[in-house]
């Protein structure tokens, strides 16, 4: 019985008005110079950004995207850490950034986690 409920209430949730699917975000992921952390950023972020189908779709070659995200340069931080500089790009809004991590792929993963946040405050004007 409870297994027949709980089919029943997620039916209803998915026909439930107000309940819309989000839109992938068309992103860009740019590489501002040819250094080679820069360029294993830029990888490992959009290979991140293709695994969250469901709130980003990467733009195709001329496609015009509506978040660029910019890789600028990659160095070393003062306590040991790498630090990325880079910038969001969303209609007119810029948003420089500045990030220390120690593991390329894992901090791209979790910036691919909130990026979609981070374009949301964008959108509403909270840069």
């Amino acid at each position: 019985m409870s297994v027949a409920l709980l089919a029943l209430a997620t039916l209803v949730a998915a026909q439930a008005p107000g309940a819309t699917k989000a839109v992938p975000l068309t992103v860009q992921v740019e590489a501002s110079s040819k250094e080679p952390g820069v360029a294993e950023w830029t990888s490992e972020l959009r290979t991140a950004l293709a695994a969250r189908r469901h709130e980003f779709r990467l733009a195709k070659p001329g496609e015009g995207a509506e978040l660029v995200v910019r890789i600028d340069s990659v160095g070393s931080g003062q306590d040991g850490t790498s630090r990325l500089n880079g910038a969001l790009v969303l209609g007119e809004v810029k948003r420089s950034f500045t990030y220390s991590f120690t593991s390329v792929r894992a901090e791209a993963e979790k910036l691919a986690r909130n990026l979609r946040k981070l374009a949301d405050q964008m959108k509403a004007g909270g840069k």
